[in-house]
C-alpha cells in the first residue's frame, strides 16, 4: 500500500519541553497519528477501519483507544432507536398473530 509522508515543524523550545516530558520524536509521531485518527473518526471524516490504519493500530486496539478517550465506538442515535423500536413492534405483532 502506498503511503504519503506528512511532516510537522515544532519550535525547538516546544520540542525540548515535550522531550523532557518523555515524548521523543518516535513517541510524538505515534501520538500525533493516534490523536489525528481519533479526531477524524470523532468528526465522522474517517471510518473506524481507516482511522485505525491512520493510528497504526489493529481495529481492536483502536476501539480500545476510542473507549479510553471517551469517544463512542458506535453512535446510536434517536433515528436508530426509532427504527429498531418499529422493527420490534412489527415482530411483536407477528408473534401475536396480527
Amino acid at each position: 500500500m502506498k503511503t504519503i509522508t506528512i511532516e510537522m515543524n515544532l519550535p525547538e523550545d516546544v520540542y525540548l519541553t515535550l522531550q523532557s516530558a518523555g515524548l521523543d520524536k518516535e513517541r510524538l509521531r505515534e501520538r500525533a497519528r493516534q490523536d489525528l485518527a481519533l479526531r477524524l473518526y470523532a468528526e465522522h471524516i474517517l471510518s473506524i477501519g481507516k482511522a485505525a490504519r491512520v493510528a497504526g493500530m489493529c481495529l481492536a486496539d483502536f476501539m480500545s483507544l476510542l473507549v479510553l478517550n471517551d469517544i463512542p465506538v458506535v453512535e446510536y442515535g434517536e433515528e436508530d432507536y426509532e427504527r429498531d423500536l418499529a422493527t420490534i413492534k412489527r415482530f411483536m405483532g407477528r408473534e401475536k398473530g396480527e
